[in-house]
């Protein structure tokens, strides 16, 4: 077991050497705490998920924003998103609510009409990265010597882009503080180192051991917010990979869009132990309609497209099957063990050890993702400004909130159970 410092403040738990950070985070939370998980998806993935907030407020959500010394918290026994973990476009998301912007605000950043912050719009997102004429001299030159330069490799930029424009925006304009240890709810911001396989977790807390971070996943509290939201949001090969440098040893690591490594990190919301999570998420493949025909005369992009949405799909089902299969064993542990006449002390024993043996911690989730027919957001660009094409993924946000809670009613009954308990 390792050592695990929470948030700098210097108190200790005891920790997996590879794994999470340790109950609090940093931030002391509620109870329940409530997770909300938004993942990828460029600009469609930013007004989808403004387009779930607008559903979460109209369903009695508030949203803990704020410092420390100045936060916004909700009243006692109310519906509250206390938690945030954001990758890729859902780190530009979570970055305002943290900040206490108002959803019309930050529905019109992306449309030019917001009142208090500039616009977020191409010259934010797309800052062109300079030509360094000795780097790419000094990259050829490396796969020349390992015997590895190809033609193509003469028109190979590194990327088009750099995530910096995005850094300086919500450094400036939106976040109220830049230290994760300083916002009243809790934070965390998925990327992917560039040389490895580690995913980094940004956020309150670190998971360094005596041997160093885990190989898979490790949680870093010592970046600034603007630069994890930076990292987490460069995705290749159109950004650059966006370089960090560790405050401990001066060295520069690369980072790319944290849902290159695993879709979604639902797992983060077990790690802080949260009790119920919301997870926004606009991967859905397109099921034949026919008003639309088969893909297969929309050509190579849409075709492209498509393979995207199954493979992060697939990803996803895959942990939710997963959880589903562990909290059914769980179910027939219970029965076995009343059935005959195991004590409630020793069932539980052995539910706990067979948690902990598959790393699982019950986190009570909603799924909230496009229709199955909704062919019309499919369709919708990426990257697209235009406010039509913006309103029409807010619209399919709310409606895609509406439809889960319809299919999963249980989500806000037994949220409101625990909240009627927890005076």
């Amino acid at each position: 077991m390792a050592q695990l410092e929470i948030g700098g403040a210097g108190e200790m738990f005891e920790q997996p050497i590879h794994s999470a950070p340790g109950p609090d985070a940093g931030v002391a939370a509620p109870s329940p705490s409530v997770a909300l998980i938004a993942g990828g998806g460029a600009i469609k993935a930013y007004a989808y998920h403004v387009g779930v907030l607008f559903a979460l407020r109209d369903h009695g959500f508030h949203f803990r924003a704020g410092t420390r010394w100045e936060p916004v918290i909700a009243p006692p026994a109310s519906r509250e998103i206390d938690t945030y973990v954001g990758s890729s476009a859902g780190a530009c998301v979570v970055a305002g609510v943290i900040a206490g912007q108002d959803l019309e605000e930050m529905r019109g950043a992306v449309m030019g009409e917001a009142r208090t912050v500039p616009r977020f719009g191409y010259r934010v997102m797309f800052a062109p990265v300079a030509p360094n004429p000795t780097r790419y001299a000094q990259r050829l030159w490396r796969r020349w010597q390992m015997g590895h330069l190809k033609p193509h490799h003469l028109f190979d930029l590194g990327g088009v882009v750099s995530a910096a424009g995005m850094e300086r925006y919500f450094r400036r304009h939106v976040l109220p503080t830049n230290r994760f240890g300083d916002l009243a709810p809790r934070v965390f911001l998925v990327a992917t180192q560039v040389n490895g396989s580690r995913k980094v977790v940004f956020g309150p807390a670190d998971s360094i051991g005596r041997d160093g971070y885990g190989s898979e996943c490790a949680y870093y509290d010592n970046i600034e917010i603007s630069e994890a939201i930076a990292a987490a949001v460069s995705l290749p090969p159109l950004f650059a990979p966006y370089g960090i440098v560790n405050p401990s040893t001066g060295k520069t690591f690369h980072y790319f869009d944290g849902e290159v490594r695993e879709p979604l990190s639902l797992h983060v919301a077990r790690d802080v132990r949260a009790d119920f999570a919301i997870v926004s998420s606009i991967w859905r493949p397109y099921a034949y309609e026919d008003s639309v025909g088969s893909l297969a005369q929309f050509g190579m992009i849409t075709l492209a497209e498509q393979a995207l949405h199954q493979s992060i799909e697939q990803k996803v089902a895959r942990d939710r099957t997963h959880t589903d299969q562990v909290e059914h064993a769980m179910e027939l542990i219970a029965r076995h063990g009343r059935e005959h006449g195991l004590a409630s002390e020793a069932t539980a024993k052995l539910q706990r050890e067979i948690a902990e043996t598959l790393g699982h911690r019950r986190v009570r989730s909603l799924y909230v993702a496009p229709a199955a027919d909704d062919a019309d957001f499919f369709f919708r660009g990426y990257f697209r400004f235009t406010p039509s094409v913006i309103e029409r993924c807010i619209e399919a946000g709310y409606r895609a909130f509406e439809s889960a809670t319809k299919t999963d009613p249980g989500f806000l009954e037994e949220l409101d159970g625990k909240l009627g308990t927890r005076n």
